[in-house]
This record gives C-alpha cells, sequence and structure tokens, in this order.
C-alpha cells in the first residue's frame, strides 16, 4: 500500500512540476535565462554584431529545459499510470 501511494503521488507531483516550470518559462522566460546564466556563466548572453538574445548564444537552453521537461511529465505520468491496481481477469 505504501508503494503504491509513494508512485501516485511522486507522479502527480512530476506532472505539475514539469507543467507548472513549463508554462512559467513560456510565459516570463525567466527559468531558461536562469538556467543558461548559471550553467554557461560568462558566456550566456554575448553580443555578436549588436545583437543580445538567444541566438547569440551558441546554444538553445529554451531547447534542454523541453526536453528534460518533456522526460519528467512522460515519467510522471508512467508512474501515475502504474500505480493504479488492475483488477485480474477471471477465467470461466
Amino acid at each position: 500500500m505504501i508503494n503504491h501511494i509513494n508512485k501516485k503521488t511522486i507522479g502527480i507531483l512530476a506532472i505539475t512540476l514539469s507543467i507548472l516550470v513549463w508554462l512559467t518559462d513560456r510565459l516570463t522566460h525567466t527559468v531558461s535565462a536562469l538556467l543558461g546564466k548559471i550553467i554557461y556563466g560568462n558566456r550566456y548572453m554575448q553580443t555578436i554584431d549588436g545583437a543580445i538574445d538567444d541566438t547569440s548564444c551558441v546554444f538553445n537552453i529554451d531547447m534542454y529545459l523541453a526536453y528534460s521537461l518533456s522526460t519528467i511529465l512522460i515519467l510522471g505520468i508512467a508512474l501515475y499510470i502504474s500505480s493504479h491496481k488492475r483488477d485480474s481477469v477471471k477465467e470461466f
């Protein structure tokens, strides 16, 4: 019973967290900017031809964030589905 509750709770938490972080990043762009500054330091957002934006970086941190959040969402869904009990099939 404890294993069943933990899988379901962790699944719901993973689904909720990934959706909230994704929405926050899409609406404010703060999550990917913060990750870019943490991971790449001074190389993040350097000017190239006077332009400062995501294309001025050699990388696109949004892509890595979306991939990670998609993976967490899929794992959360898998945990949530696997936490449900299945009725055994009765043979007549």
